[in-house]
């Protein structure tokens, strides 16, 4: 049961994602609890489990009415995953300072590259509404996730 409760707790914030982040929408901007549970995920099993998680989420996402471009979720999902899963075991290592930054420049690089796909037109004319727009997005999910560390805290997953 230990092996597929975090595959079933994908499913579960995939439907979280599909049904609830469009109640908290606040125009443009949606909370994205997927990025924030790849990043769990690739912590405590690594990058190669990261990397897998973030592709099969992504395509779900992929295939929903959620996404705007088919593979930007897969791709950008993956890379989180990547990311996220050369932190495992880090944070003892680290400084906190550095693995805390480290983590919060991977959901910073996802969302990058999130809305600069997205918004490729919105980069061209009006880069400061692009960047705008990426760090609101991006601040509204770090808003969640640190909510979520009050609950389920990243040293915790780490063993410390």
């Amino acid at each position: 049961m230990d092996r597929i409760r975090p595959w079933l707790i994908l499913v579960g914030v995939f439907l979280l994602q599909f049904f609830l982040s469009e109640l908290l929408a606040i125009q443009y901007y949606r909370p994205d609890f997927v990025v924030i549970f790849i990043l769990y995920f690739g912590l405590l099993f690594g990058s190669y489990y990261g990397v897998i998680a973030g592709f099969i989420i992504g395509l779900f996402i992929d295939l929903t009415p959620l996404a705007s471009y088919f593979g930007l979720s897969s791709m950008t999902y993956s890379i989180t995953g990547f990311l996220a899963g050369q932190l495992k075991d880090k944070y003892i290592r680290w400084s906190l300072f550095t693995f805390h930054a480290a983590w919060i420049c991977i959901i910073a690089f996802h969302f990058f590259v999130f809305t600069y796909v997205r918004y490729q037109l919105l980069f061209e004319v009006d880069i400061l509404q692009y960047l705008l727009r990426w760090f609101l997005t991006m601040s509204y999910t770090l808003i969640f996730l640190l909510i979520l560390q009050f609950f389920f805290p990243i040293k915790r997953i780490q063993g410390a």
